[in-house]
């Protein structure tokens, strides 16, 4: 299957759904409404040709596929998660970054000089 072709937030839900075996639960995992995993469920089912979980009276059961898939999908979305939480984060006393700020005169007036004054403290250069 050619990546192109599958959203890649439908594996975070499936990921879910094989943790909580219920769309339900999944959906109040992800902040999501249970039609709206119930309608990622299918677009999984149709872009990998699998049914992927049957329902049964304990939940959600998952096929044999999507067991040969849990562990691969899991440890891709942990190594997502490890690279986007990575990222230096933002310190303004050593930022080079040039800000641009909008305002009213009136804005200008009150809130510069305090601004000024903080930032030359702060961030003198």
């Amino acid at each position: 299957m050619d990546l192109r072709h599958i959203d890649l937030n439908l594996l975070v839900v499936f990921h879910q759904l094989l943790l909580d075996r219920s769309v339900s639960a999944a959906a109040e995992h992800l902040g999501l409404t249970q039609p709206a995993v119930s309608n990622a469920l299918k677009r999984l089912r149709a872009g990998l040709g699998d049914e992927l979980f049957t329902r049964t009276s304990h939940g959600m059961s998952p096929t044999p596929y999507a067991l040969h898939l849990a562990e691969p999908v899991a440890q891709a979305l942990n190594t997502l998660q490890s690279a986007l939480a990575t990222r230096d984060a933002f310190d303004p006393l050593s930022s080079t970054r040039t800000f641009h700020l909008a305002m009213t005169d009136i804005g200008e007036m009150y809130f510069m000089p305090p601004l000024m004054e903080a930032l030359a403290q702060r961030a003198p250069h």
